[in-house]
């Protein structure tokens, strides 16, 4: 068999060994897609995003476009567009213990050629969660590496947190990430450090789940990781960074569960980033937000036109009072 491989390389490249019929380049088999397995929790799967698809939908288009041909893998399929390639494999609120209880039949299922791991935030909840962490992720490394020992496998220091609430969870969350690389360093030349832990604050949508601008920063940090080793080619519509837009726009959940007319239960405003206050240089993030305002009318009363008052809830754009550093 790996004969044979060779004699195609080289018939395609013109050499032909004694003996071997000629091969011509029509007869060599298009490369099979990269299967990449989206590994991981709730974030991996979606949850916090309008869509649910996470970072995937945006990562495959930035990969397509950098002219690789992917496939995503996984046993669960979410988010929309329905034409997008939507497999993965997060579950919603599992700690690493879980998923290494499970991975190595996904792998045998899957055969990924990379996995991307994000995994961690479910186990950081409680302090006693968090005790042991750190090992647990370092043997789900090796259980991967062992039973997929050809795969690229990307590790991330996992994205942050917002809210008073998850302030503790904060602290426990930058001890976890300040010790992954030295993990990942420990690890082989298969194994690569990514990191999403500049994921944070207004990226945020509930606390723990980023939103859809989160998910396109993660997705952005995934492509930069894989650009050099999988030896990428990038132009300015790959390379265009979340990190350097003035004004994103993002989803909020207004009733119900997404569905199949999953954009009925979003309302989608823009945010845009400015000072946060005169002669500060930190930047800030305002948004729409709606508030109950008093109108004046005129309106015709008995063949009359007179004037009324009535209380109705509009979008206010650079709420001075709404911002997060």
């Amino acid at each position: 068999m790996i004969l044979s491989a060779l004699r195609t390389a080289l018939a395609v490249a013109g050499i032909v060994l004694a003996g071997a019929s000629p091969v011509s380049a029509q007869d060599v088999p298009a490369p099979s897609p990269l299967r990449i397995m989206p590994l991981g929790d709730s974030i991996t799967m979606g949850i916090g995003s309008a869509s649910l698809s996470s970072y995937r939908v945006d990562l495959q288009r930035r990969l397509t476009a950098a002219g690789l041909d992917v496939d995503f893998v996984g046993s669960q399929h979410d988010g929309v567009p329905a034409t997008a390639d939507l497999d993965h494999e997060g579950h919603s609120g599992w700690t690493i213990a879980k998923i290494a209880a499970q991975v190595d039949g996904w792998l045998a299922t899957s055969r990924p050629d990379a996995v991307l791991l994000q995994i961690g935030t479910n186990d950081l909840r409680t302090e006693a969660g968090a005790a042991g962490a750190t090992y647990r992720l370092s043997a789900l490394i090796d259980r991967i590496t062992a039973a997929a020992p050809e795969a690229e496998v990307f590790v991330a220091k996992i994205t942050g947190t917002r809210s008073a609430a998850a302030a503790a969870q904060q602290k426990r969350t930058d001890t976890f990430n300040a010790q992954v690389p030295g993990i990942v360093a420990a690890k082989s030349a298969r194994v690569h450090l990514v990191d999403q832990s500049t994921v944070t604050g207004i990226d945020i949508r509930d606390g723990l789940h980023p939103n859809d601008a989160g998910f396109a920063k993660m997705s952005w940090n995934w492509f930069r990781a894989m650009v050099p080793v999988l030896g990428l080619k990038t132009d300015n519509t790959t390379t265009l960074s979340p990190y350097a837009v003035s004004h994103a726009r993002f989803c909020h959940l207004v009733d119900g569960t997404p569905g199949p007319g999953w954009s009925a239960y979003y309302d989608c405003r823009w945010y845009w980033k400015h000072l946060a206050a005169p002669g500060r240089a930190a930047k800030a993030w305002t948004w729409q937000t709606r508030r109950g305002v008093t109108e004046t009318r005129r309106v015709r009363v008995h063949g009359r036109w007179v004037t009324r008052t009535a209380s109705v809830s509009k979008w206010v754009s650079f709420d001075p009072n709404r911002h997060d550093r």
